[in-house]
């Protein structure tokens, strides 16, 4: 039998400072804790593109930092750009913000056993090289663990109440109170689930799709959706575009162009949302959030999806 390729693992610890914000003391308040663990993810996951390649190990609550562990290289290079170019910081401020966590801004270190990774940014070689000689020693902290629990647990008692009952659940505000549930009141994180995950083994529901390991109600782009998009996408407007077009004859060249060129003078919001506008005009009900939503993670705009699904 031929040897198995050792997969490719590093590690690296992230620590985020504010001089508005106790981070250390916010992250231990119960009230705010998964709050604050979504919005490290959600960032996490704007900076290295969705589909898995990195994990948080451990929370450091005294100098609020995190163990990374990365289990691809590719993922961990486009986390090096994303820090580097301050991609990372604007993905915490914007998650922060969406889980009503005080607005701030951060100062970051990043780090690689004793190597200050901040100093070498532009070698990227260099930080990778640095970052797989820190191979991780051990497995995801208890508390870490508990918290993905806490939320596997939350979508799937959520799931669970629309099953059992004959409501309409878009979310959780809608026939069920998160305090109603065993866990903790720091729990309503979850936009709207209609699925669950146990054990990393989903359980879908006809017609709904996963975003972020969460399970969503499929349906036809709303008016909401429309306006949440064109102000959410700012300049990657063209980008979804012509990811969209490949599946769209409405969006098929030269039409991105001529939006760019009709509404300039308008503006990017404009632009997006007359984009956007063809593609429903030209898809009727086809055009569905979770179609959009599949394009903005191909596109690695995490941020943009999760706008969409918890604006609503």
């Amino acid at each position: 039998m031929d040897p198995v390729a050792p997969c490719w693992v590093g590690s690296a610890f992230l620590f985020i400072s504010s001089d508005k914000v106790d981070l250390p003391e916010l992250y231990q308040d119960p009230q705010k804790q998964l709050k604050i663990y979504k919005a490290l993810k959600l960032s996490l996951a704007d900076a290295t593109g969705s589909g898995g390649g990195c994990e948080i190990l451990k929370v450091y609550g005294s100098a609020f930092g995190l163990q990374l562990k990365f289990t691809e290289e590719v993922k961990c290079r486009k986390f090096l750009q994303s820090y580097e170019t301050g991609r990372l910081q604007k993905a915490l401020v914007h998650h922060f913000q969406n889980q009503s966590v005080p607005s701030t801004v951060f100062t970051m270190e990043l780090k690689a056993g004793v190597v200050t990774l901040d100093d070498i940014l532009n070698e990227q070689d260099s930080c990778i090289k640095h970052i797989k000689e820190n191979e991780p020693n051990h497995l995801r902290d208890d508390d870490v663990s508990r918290l993905e629990q806490d939320i596997r647990q939350m979508v799937l008692e959520y799931s669970s109440h629309c099953q059992g009952t004959s409501v309409q659940c878009d979310g959780p505000s809608e026939g069920y109170s998160v305090s109603e549930s065993p866990i903790s009141s720091s729990a309503p994180l979850i936009a709207s689930p209609t699925s669950a995950q146990t054990n990393g083994s989903p359980l879908p529901l006809a017609n709904c799709f996963e975003f972020q390991g969460v399970f969503f109600d499929d349906r036809v782009l709303s008016t909401q959706d429309h306006d949440n998009f064109a102000k959410s996408v700012g300049t990657n407007w063209k980008q979804v575009g012509r990811v969209l077009q490949k599946t769209c004859r409405g969006l098929r060249y030269p039409a991105i162009d001529n939006i760019a060129f009709e509404y300039e003078r308008e503006g990017l919001y404009e632009q997006a949302y007359q984009m956007l506008l063809k593609f429903i005009q030209s898809e009727g009900k086809k055009a569905t959030i979770s179609r959009l939503i599949k394009v903005l993670e191909k596109s690695e705009l995490i941020w943009v999806a999760d706008q969409l699904l918890n604006n609503n």
